[in-house]
């Protein structure tokens, strides 16, 4: 009687934690640029992090001393002011657009701000007014950690 019972509790504990078919890991939720990348519109090279199933989910920074994966700036990723993240129906190529303002002299007569466009495709992120591209990895968040560049 005591086997039976053991063997019944093993047998729901294995029906309880098995998954279900084709069900693996939950994508992570942000598509980053794996290294820094010419946006085409500022002098340094930034990381972007984007959200793809938030309308405004852009966030940047100034790359650490490990590239995108700490950050020389903060004290935390920025939020993308006026940004935009659109699909058609949730498939690639993503468009990202977003305002970064720029460090001018308020007399200069020059923009404070430039827009930035890029596209998301398989893989990487390609920059609209440098042409660059340069690969993505997926996170599950954007909390990097400081490290000043060398």
């Amino acid at each position: 009687m005591r086997t039976s019972a053991v063997a019944m509790l093993l047998v729901a504990a294995l029906v309880a934690c098995r998954t279900t078919p084709g069900a693996g890991p939950a994508t992570p939720r942000f598509i980053v640029t794996a290294m820094p990348i010419d946006v085409g519109v500022v002098s340094t090279k930034l990381c972007v992090g984007v959200d793809p199933d938030d309308a405004h989910g852009v966030w940047w920074w100034q790359p650490g001393a490990s590239g995108c994966g700490t950050r020389s700036t903060g004290p935390g990723v920025f939020r993308a002011e006026q940004a935009a993240v659109t699909s058609r129906h949730g498939t690639l190529p993503i468009s990202v657009t977003f305002r970064i303002q720029l460090k001018r002299a308020p007399d200069s007569g020059l923009p404070s701000f430039a827009d930035v466009h890029l596209s998301v495709e398989a893989h990487a992120i390609r920059a609209a007014a440098s042409g660059v591209r340069v690969a993505t990895a997926r996170r599950a968040d954007l909390e990097l950690p400081e490290s000043p560049p060398q």
